[in-house]
């Protein structure tokens, strides 16, 4: 057998990005889709990657606040497969591990006999992955199921980077093949660095646009003296010196 990490590289251009809606009103969701298919190195363990490059528009302090990732495979046995998500910095989870492998008893020390995977990978599922085995559906792994291992140790994390799935195939016999993939970042702004999301203040920024510059100096001296207004920054009722302190203490990026 060859050394399980021998990796078989896919070329970056494979992924492709793209805006997604999200009912967090502080988040926002990327898509990310590798669909060239690639076989699968047969019962040598050899790791075949395959790429999703990340590159998030936006502010430089974005993290990662959720992932799904939704996984097309054919394969004869999936009980064959190790599957696993790997980040840019490197941190590994097992989506799939050998699904239904057990000790004895059926189907016993070779996994789940069934054919082919076409689910979607979600903290949310009712269902985990490992539950799941059917020698008569087609997939057999199918519907929105949690992974093998919790995404949770992605959470904090920067986006931006080349992410992959990893496939192996542990056992001979019955070989299959990648067929597409697609990988859901959901993001926000951690201002601080503490890995946590929160929303950046920053009472200066008149043009909102996260940066307090000379545009928003020359806003608040057009309003100068006027009663309130979005220049009224220190709540006194009226555009003054206390409002101009406030802007200059917070001049340059928001934090």
């Amino acid at each position: 057998m060859k050394p399980l990490m021998n990796h078989v590289a896919v070329p970056l251009l494979l992924a492709c990005g793209t805006f997604v809606m999200t009912t967090n009103s502080n988040a926002e969701s990327y898509r990310f889709e590798a669909s060239e298919s690639a076989s699968i190195p047969d019962g040598t363990g050899s790791v075949r990657s395959m790429p999703f490059e990340v590159l998030l528009p936006g502010p430089s302090n974005l993290i990662v606040t959720g992932v799904e990732l939704e996984l097309d495979i054919v394969h004869p046995w999936v009980g064959d497969l190790i599957v696993s998500l790997r980040s840019p910095s490197g941190i590994v989870t097992k989506i799939i591990d050998r699904n239904g492998q057990v000790s004895l008893g059926f189907p016993g020390p070779y996994g789940c006999g069934g054919d082919d995977i076409s689910m979607v990978l979600a903290a949310d599922a009712t269902s985990v992955v490992d539950e799941v085995c059917s020698i008569t559906d087609t997939p057999v792994l199918s519907g929105r199921l949690r992974p093998h291992d919790s995404f949770m140790n992605h959470l904090g994390s920067d986006p931006n980077g080349v992410w992959f799935i990893d496939l192996q195939d542990l056992q001979s016999g019955d070989s299959g093949s990648f067929v597409s993939a697609a990988l859901v970042l959901e993001v926000e702004e951690d201002c601080d660095g503490d890995g946590v999301a929160d929303e950046c203040t920053c009472p200066g920024d008149l043009t909102g646009n996260k940066v307090i510059d000379g545009a928003d100096l020359a806003d608040l001296l057009s309003r100068w003296s006027q009663a309130g207004g979005p220049a009224d920054l220190d709540g006194d009722g009226f555009v003054a010196g206390g409002d101009l302190a406030v802007l200059l203490a917070g001049w340059g990026a928001c934090l």
